[in-house]
Order: C-alpha cells, then structure tokens, then sequence
C-alpha cells in the first residue's frame, strides 16, 4: 500500500513538473528578433538559436511535443519582441520569411537592369559580364538586350545577382516560347523564329505603354511587314543612336544609316531594343489585323490610327503639328 501512494506521489509530481516545463516552454520568449536559416540547418539548430537556454534533451522533448515545427525552411525571418520560441518555430516551418521584391519596368534596357540589381542590397554578388555578354545567356541569344522579363520577381532567402538574373531570362524564355506558340497566320508569314518574335515584341513595348492599342500596334508593323514596307519606328532609331541621343530626334538621325534605323534599313533590327512584358509578347503574336498602316501620338497617351498615309498626314498636322 505504502509503495502504491509512494508510486502515486511520485507520478503526481512527475505530470506536475512536467506541465511546469511545458507551460515554460510555451510561454518562452525568442531570444531574437531576426534569423536567417541556411540551406541544410537543422530545426533543432535553429531552435537552440532561439532558445540558448534549452538543453539538448529539451530540445527533443519540444519536437516530440510539437512535431508540426520539426521541419525548416531557409529565408530570413523576423519576429516581434514578444513572440513565442514555439510561434517562432511554427513560422520558420510555414516557410513565412521576409520578402524581398523587385519589379522590373517594361521597356527598360537590360544595361538598366543590371544597374538596378547591382544598386539591390538584398542581393548578394555581382553581375557576370564578360566581353560585354552576361555569361550565363543562352546560345540563341546574341545580346543581352531583351533575354530578361520584365515581371516582379519574389525571394525569401540570400540570393545571389546572376541567380535572379537566371529566373527572369528563364521566365523570358517561358513567356517568349508560349506565345510563339499561339502565334497567328499573319506573324507565321512574316517573322522565321522567336527570336524575331521578341524583336517585334520590343519595338511595340516602346511605342505604346497602353495595353489596350498593343495589339493594334502589333497589326500595323505586321501588315508592313507583309507588304515589304519599312517599319519607321523612332524607338529602334533611338536606341542605335545610344548615348548620342539628347532626347531631341532630328531629321540627321533618321537619315543615319545604323543597324537599328529602321527608315533606313529592311525588316527587323538585328536586336529587341528593350526588356518586355508578356502582354508586348502576345500582342506580337496575336495582332489586331485591321489593315492599319500608319499611327501617331495623339496627345493623351494613344495613338491615331490610319490606313492611307494621307490620312496619316492629316493626323500629324492634327496631333502634332496643330493645325
């Protein structure tokens, strides 16, 4: 009877230590604010971070207790001063890091690009040029300029310059490769390869910032294309002229005979002459076949569409000589 109430008295004290441990363990502070777990960290590395205080063997007894944060996942991690080690933990196992967050403009250069990953502090290391190429560019790409999406780009964890580099030329390819394959009659007609396609592509995402008239815009270089006819964009004249460009397009450089002068020169440039979007992609592959040959700005941020270039020439003494 004696070792029974002894037993009895002894369990009685073991549950209540026990649910004094627990109850430390629950409302145990983290002893950070701010972690950063490294791909191939242990929880019970990172719960020791968070909890010094905790011995080896406590350690297991929380994983036993709570096996749903037994799992990490890298990224950094930030926390109020008053959050829990096991609230700590639950957040680290759902993966909910800080976000870090670049979006990349339509229309920019890939030059503008790599200025503005190397100005990023949240990314780590520096942009791969060699001889002028980003070295890790696919074989089919003669240049940097367009092999880059632009899109917003998201990551959690240190992240080296050229590995954002490589999701957002990846997800070029994707986006390019997707809408080559959606690509309608007219462009099989006129355009070999998607290469040709991405061209195309950057030229209109330098004409127009409106989404609603890319397609359009789309229709007109096609039907030119089609017809034989020079396409005349003043964005391919300008990103040839480089840094000589004052922002001022004379009449002297629309006659310079460059590779990007396409009032001088047949077809495509050799290069897009800027990042796009996959809007500027599918327009390019599904244009608004109007029988449009001619546009200009018509002062609200669209354009005035013709078909005859009488009509176009009334348009440019309406919009922009104002007459």
């Amino acid at each position: 009877m004696r070792l029974l109430v002894l037993g009895t008295i002894l369990i009685t004290v073991a549950l209540g230590a026990a649910r004094v441990w627990v109850d430390r363990i629950v409302s145990l502070q983290s002893a950070v604010v701010e972690i950063e777990v490294t791909p191939g960290e242990s929880a019970s590395s990172v719960l020791a971070r968070l909890a010094p205080t905790l011995s080896v063997t406590e350690r297991r007894l929380v994983f036993q207790i709570y096996p749903e944060v037994s799992a990490v996942q890298v990224g950094l991690y930030r926390f109020t001063e008053s959050l829990s080690v096991i609230d700590a933990m639950r957040a680290i196992s759902d993966g909910d890091a800080v976000t870090y967050r670049l979006t990349v403009p339509e229309g920019i250069t890939a030059s503008q690009l790599f200025e503005m990953i190397q100005s990023e502090d949240t990314l780590r290391g520096s942009v791969s040029i060699v001889d002028g190429r980003w070295q890790f560019l696919e074989p089919e790409f003669p240049a940097n300029e367009g092999a880059f999406l632009a899109e917003t780009y998201l990551w959690t964890a240190s992240l080296e310059s050229d590995a954002l580099l490589e999701s957002a030329h990846q997800a070029l390819i994707d986006a390019l490769m997707a809408a080559w394959a959606q690509r309608t009659e007219p462009v099989d007609r006129v355009l070999s390869t998607p290469y040709e396609l991405l061209i195309l592509a950057s030229i209109i995402e330098k004409e127009t910032a409106l989404a609603i008239e890319r397609p359009k815009i789309a229709g007109v270089f096609i039907e030119r294309l089609q017809r034989g006819m020079r396409l005349q964009t003043d964005p391919t004249v300008i990103y040839g002229l480089g840094a000589r460009f004052d922002g001022n397009l004379t009449r002297q450089h629309l006659r310079e005979k460059t590779a990007y002068n396409t009032y001088r020169i047949d077809g495509l440039p050799p290069t897009p002459i800027a990042l796009v979007g996959p809007d500027a992609l599918m327009a390019a592959a599904r244009p608004e076949m109007t029988g449009h040959l001619y546009f200009v700005a018509d002062g609200s941020g669209g354009h005035a569409f013709s078909k005859t270039l009488e009509e176009h020439n009334a348009n440019v003494r309406r919009y922009q000589l104002g007459q």
